[in-house]
């Protein structure tokens, strides 16, 4: 993988006024429903190991590791429209784009926002392989879509030389995506919890691409010794991961999840994620 120039973290000396939120256990927003649980599988992790910050106050810490913010913005009108009711009368007959839930998300289905609401929204089946599971994650109508992405307020950091695009998801709980990576960016959570698993670029971590991340969990992450475990925690609604350039990445959804990433696009990576590669530079991103 070749690496470029890492562009400056344009940050300014912030210190944020707006308290965490905790939302309640009952506030899922209707994407809780009745019937089978999530896998027994599908855990928080035993102790957070990325460090979580309700300000920032130097320039370049985003870049060296991965920081969960608390307190950015109020969502809470965006959280509002996103719930499953609200979501279904505005967008139940708009035709969504899923995505196979494997490292390369090769395969596309079209099909109405409603159908797979209602039919395949359901808890991850512990033995399917990744090409078998589909994920609403990233190929987003931004047209049609315009009147929910509006009300979204992103972190407010930027890094010089990148443009944001915005990555709308829901998935059932178990679901995820296995490690791959990308360009830097952020990803909140709006309803659910959502669990990641993070190394650094120089740190290939041992993986199958076409295995979910639930399998992963089950299979290899108990083998890993300390040295060899990824940074890890579990995003609860209304915080916000920062993942840096090049970090490796796998995302486990604990609950029914909505949540919502800011990509920091460059030229360089966008000419790079269109060339033939055996490395995974792009694909469902931080679902």
């Amino acid at each position: 993988m070749a690496l470029e120039a890492r562009p400056l973290l344009w940050l300014a000396l912030w210190t944020l006024a707006v308290p965490a939120r905790s939302f309640g256990k009952d506030a899922d927003g209707g994407w809780r429903r009745p019937g089978p649980g999530a896998p027994a599988a599908v855990t928080e992790e035993e102790h957070c190991t990325v460090e979580r910050r309700a300000d920032l106050s130097y320039a370049d810490y985003a870049f060296s590791r991965p920081v969960i913010l608390q307190g950015l913005t109020d969502n809470s009108r965006f959280r509002d429209l996103c719930t499953r009711q609200r979501l279904l009368a505005s967008f139940g007959d708009s035709v969504v784009r899923l995505s196979t839930a494997n490292t390369y998300s090769y395969q596309k289905v079209d099909l109405p926002f409603e159908k797979y609401v209602e039919q395949m929204l359901h808890p991850q089946d512990p033995i399917s392989m990744g090409n078998d599971t589909l994920y609403f994650f990233g190929d987003n109508n931004f047209t049609e879509w315009a009147s929910l992405f509006r009300h979204y307020s992103p972190p407010p950091f930027s890094l010089l030389g990148t443009t944001p695009a915005y990555s709308f998801g829901i998935a059932g709980a178990g679901s995820g995506v296995p490690f791959h990576w990308h360009g830097p960016g952020f990803s909140e959570v709006i309803y659910g919890r959502k669990r990641w698993f993070l190394y650094p670029p120089e740190k290939t971590p041992e993986f199958h691409p076409n295995k979910t991340t639930l399998a992963w969990l089950r299979d290899t992450y108990p083998a890993l010794t300390p040295s060899a475990r990824p940074l890890e925690c579990t995003i609860q609604a209304g915080e916000v991961l920062y993942f840096p350039d090049r970090w490796w990445h796998a995302t486990l959804n604990l609950d029914t999840s909505v949540f919502i990433s800011t990509f920091l696009g460059t030229e360089v990576v966008a000419a790079a994620s269109a060339q033939p590669t055996s490395a995974p530079l792009s694909g469902p991103g931080g679902g």
